[in-house]
């Protein structure tokens, strides 16, 4: 966040600091030049430091469809505790990647980068999202579950799409694009 600050420089509305001497005035947005020492950005009332975990074509977690659940669990526990150790505060986790859900949900069929099969719990069954939370604030991390809202279906998935995927519930609202729905 600091560094897009930065970056948009002069260009934007930033706001001017305070006099030291009296009670400080409210905080008004002040238009300000490139080269004008006296404006300020505005304080960053905290820095996310995170880290984006790609589900889709097992690029980051899990390393490959049909993991065990306790493997599963230990690459999650190990992207956790890898976090942590570098200091960040925040893990953003791709739970929906293509019509498709690592949790356990009613209304998308579980993924097939998790299972192995789409629409195919994971056995024994277990929520990923929920365990994924659990270890991230054990950690002191946040936790954000990343929604892929547009993509039903990716050219890596290699299994048949389940009966209660979108495009075979919807299909009129799925359209087709390259190799991709």
């Amino acid at each position: 966040i600091v560094a897009l600050i930065a970056g948009l420089g002069g260009a934007t509305a930033l706001f001017a600091q305070p006099a030291a001497h009296s009670s400080p005035p409210p905080v008004v947005a002040t238009p300000c030049p490139q080269a004008d020492t006296a404006c300020v950005p505005p304080p960053v009332a905290r820095e996310v430091r995170g880290v984006w975990v790609a589900s889709v074509r097992n690029l980051d977690w899990p390393s490959r469809p049909g993991l065990p659940p306790s493997l599963a669990k230990a690459e999650l526990i190990a992207l956790m505790d890898r976090a942590a150790a570098l200091g960040l505060n925040a893990v953003l986790l791709q739970v929906r990647p293509a019509g498709d859900a690592l949790y356990a949900s009613k209304i998308e069929p579980w993924s097939e980068y998790l299972t192995g099969r789409q629409g195919v719990p994971p056995a024994p069954l277990w929520d990923p999202l929920q365990f994924a939370v659990e270890q991230a604030h054990a950690r002191g991390l946040e936790l954000h579950a990343w929604f892929n809202p547009y993509r039903a279906k990716e050219p890596s998935a290699k299994g048949p799409l389940a009966s209660t995927h979108i495009a075979r519930r919807h299909p009129e609202l799925v359209k087709k694009y390259g190799t991709q729905l």
